[in-house]
């Protein structure tokens, strides 16, 4: 049994993910386990206890739980049922399941399952073209060069590489080459209508390839086109060729495929060597890592410097790694080569390149949604679109767009950035929710580490933070990053001399993995975080030293901070001048960075006011994150307080701190949340409100209650 069917519903069995036709709805494990439940019990009665027993087994759950599961299965499928429904209520009992459901897919009127015309933007899966020619250089070779040019045709919707490695790691089949009935099962499980398959063999010295697209349904073939080609050297030409017949027997209009008709070795690369790089780069960054995948990419572009689709997948891997000033200089190089690129591609690297080179986060939206626009399918960009609204704290937008993503493509960073979203809400059981569907798909991207880390953080579960910490222990380019998250927890409860070493750590696995940009980051985190705990000389050194080490944007808005507050104000606004005239347009340089440099620096002065004033340009973005796992959050609102406290002004010291205190899920394990319970404890006193600020108090007491120094010696 892989699926069981009702009305326009799918729900595949092993991984309990819903369709409606070849529309994925995002389900919570829980949800889904509870639609499950009803339809193997379809026709019968399932009581409250079964429900209990099955979906949250030896966890005690109040009834509410179960209503409120029930409540979104209604709001999703009671469109398709009728006023009655799918699911009835059987009062003091439980619930039952009133549809029919069946185990084999329903029967397709003829007229529906004939292959469609490409303007319908049905998905079609590219799957690997068989290598009958005995040269390992075109395994994965030729399948990656039809995708891309595949990819260039508005009317026809590709399978993203993503999502096919996502459907073979549900299936239990990483790896697997995609030909045959895995291929078929993909299509299938995906809702996918045709595959494009293939082989290429060598004829003496003609290589023969060989295309055709099949049935999902059937197996059978649609439609095929063969090409010849005279040495290595003119197969990727006659790629080319065979790819643009076939657009037209798959229905794609002569006027989008005469528009859309780049050369390959126009788009890409004429080299078959570096497009077998740039295959096995991408084969490794999607089944493994980010890191492990790099040296690949390099060397794709080693092979042909013009090859755009390479240089702008190395500026996405090093941008997620955090290394953003080796991402920049590949972002820099595919956008003056994006007239190389295919529309599609030329879209996305102008969004890229608005958003990490000049920063303008608001112009990198409106490409991403232009691009969208065209192609509305295309869950890359609504990912990157999300990932924008977490960075500027628009996490409404974030999920609607992640949700976009999610029923295209089940890839590791759209898990990300979806439990990004859910924390940005405080939906934290559902954030954990998605942290484990993406572990249960087998990803394993330190960023879901960290995530994990951090969900264990919020539940007060120090054994699953400590298993998450050694799960990414002796990762090159990635440990460091969990070291600095412990780093972060420390400092948390006061530990700041352990934290400290931590940070000592981070910064040695980073220089160890040449990521010199991570290893200033965490000297500049430590510092600002030894300045809180009363330590300014060491702060400064430190600073200094993290400055010593690499510039970036987010390092010298670290530093600036560090040395305003310790008395080196020439330099702080230095820092901030020379970042406004290298980034003037800079969505975070301009309502982050400087805003909170010049805070400093009015508060290093003792003008609370002016701090205040320059602070104020932060207010749009405050609740956002500038950088996962890198830069402090919520600290605008964080200044702000203590400017007001300078002030006296209690009551708006108290609004600015009880920002922060009342978001847990957007602080989580940064010092200022228990700082804040005593900032806002000390506000609460001078307001007056003695219960509320000895409350307050006891709140940070009881977190620093293992700190280095006693709680009592803070105020």
């Amino acid at each position: 049994m892989d699926s069981l069917y009702f009305g326009p519903y799918r729900l595949e069995v092993a991984s309990r993910s819903l369709y409606r036709g070849e529309e994925f709805i995002p389900l919570t494990p829980k949800v889904a386990e509870t639609l499950f439940l009803l339809l193997e019990e379809a026709g019968r009665v399932v009581t409250k206890e079964q429900m209990l027993e099955r979906v949250w087994p030896g966890v005690v759950v109040e009834e509410g739980g179960i209503a409120n599961n029930i409540s979104t299965l209604r709001k999703i499928l009671n469109g398709e049922f009728g006023e009655e429904g799918a699911i009835a209520t059987i009062p003091r009992r439980g619930y039952r399941f009133t549809a029919e459901v069946t185990t084999g897919q329903p029967s397709t009127p003829a007229s529906t399952r004939a292959h469609p015309a490409a303007g319908e933007r049905n998905t079609i899966l590219v799957a690997d073209i068989e290598n009958k020619t005995g040269d390992p250089l075109f395994d994965g070779t030729i399948r990656q060069a039809l995708a891309l040019h595949l990819a260039q045709s508005p009317e026809l919707e590709i399978m993203s590489d993503r999502k096919v490695h996502s459907v073979l790691a549900m299936m239990h089949k990483p790896g697997v080459p995609v030909l045959g009935e895995v291929a078929l099962e993909i299509c299938q499980r995906t809702g996918t209508r045709a595959a494009v398959t293939g082989s290429i063999f060598a004829l003496g010295d003609e290589y023969v390839i060989g295309l055709y697209a099949i049935r999902a349904d059937t197996g059978d073939t649609l439609v095929s086109e063969q090409a010849r080609a005279r040495g290595k050297g003119g197969v990727l030409q006659a790629l080319d060729q065979a790819a643009l017949n076939l657009r037209s027997k798959l229905g794609e209009s002569i006027a989008s495929v005469q528009k859309y008709a780049a050369q390959f070795d126009e788009v890409a690369t004429s080299s078959l060597e570096a497009l077998k790089a740039y295959a096995t780069g991408r084969d490794i960054w999607l089944s493994h890592s980010e890191n492990a995948a790099i040296p690949h990419m390099q060397r794709a572009i080693e092979l042909d410097e013009h090859f755009v689709s390479a240089h702008s997948a190395l500026a996405v891997m090093l941008n997620n790694m955090g290394q953003t000033a080796r991402g920049a200089e590949h972002i820099q190089r595919a956008f003056d080569l994006r007239n190389r690129a295919t529309e599609r591609e030329r879209l996305r690297i102008e969004a890229m390149y608005y958003d990490v080179m000049t920063g303008d986060l608001h112009r990198s939206l409106d490409a991403y949604r232009s691009a969208l626009r065209a192609y509305p399918r295309d869950a890359n960009m609504a990912n990157n679109t999300a990932n924008l609204y977490i960075i500027l704290g628009q996490y409404e937008k974030a999920l609607r767009d992640i949700k976009t993503a999610l029923t295209y493509e089940h890839s590791s960073v759209v898990y990300g950035n979806y439990t990004q979203a859910c924390l940005g809400l405080g939906l934290v059981e559902e954030a954990h929710e998605m942290i484990e569907q993406a572990f249960a798909r087998g990803y394993d991207a330190f960023y879901h580490h960290a995530d994990a880390y951090l969900d264990a953080f919020l539940r007060n579960d120090p054994a699953e933070q400590r298993r998450h910490l050694d799960a990414v222990a002796g990762r090159e380019g990635e440990e460091d990053y969990m070291i600095a998250l412990e780093a972060s927890t420390e400092g948390y409860f006061g530990r700041f001399a352990r934290a400290r070493e931590l940070s000592r750590r981070a910064v040695e696995s980073a220089l160890r993995s040449t990521s010199l940009e991570m290893a200033a980051i965490w000297r500049a985190e430590s510092a600002l975080r030894d300045l809180e705990a009363g330590y300014p000389e060491l702060a400064r050194k430190q600073a200094e030293e993290a400055l010593g080490i690499s510039r970036t944007r987010n390092l010298d808005g670290l530093a600036g901070m560090v040395l305003a507050r310790t008395g080196d104000i020439d330099r702080a606004e230095r820092l901030g001048a020379d970042m406004e005239k290298a980034a003037p347009q800079a969505t975070h340089v301009q309502r982050h960075w400087l805003p909170c440099i010049r805070g400093c620096v009015a508060m290093a002065r003792g003008d609370w006011k002016a701090a205040v004033d320059a602070l104020e340009p932060a207010l749009p973005i405050e609740m956002g994150i500038p950088q996962p796992f890198i830069s402090p959050g919520l600290y605008p609102p964080y200044l702000r307080a203590k400017a007001y406290a300078m002030g006296k002004q209690w009551s708006d010291a108290l609004r600015e701190y009880e920002k922060i205190t009342s978001r847990p899920h957007l602080i989580r394990n940064q010092y200022q949340l228990p700082l804040s319970w005593l900032g806002a404890s000390t506000a609460l006193a001078a307001l007056g409100r003695k219960d509320e600020a000895a409350a307050a108090r006891a709140r940070f007491d009881t977190i620093f209650q293992g700190a280095d120094r006693s709680p009592r010696d803070w105020t």
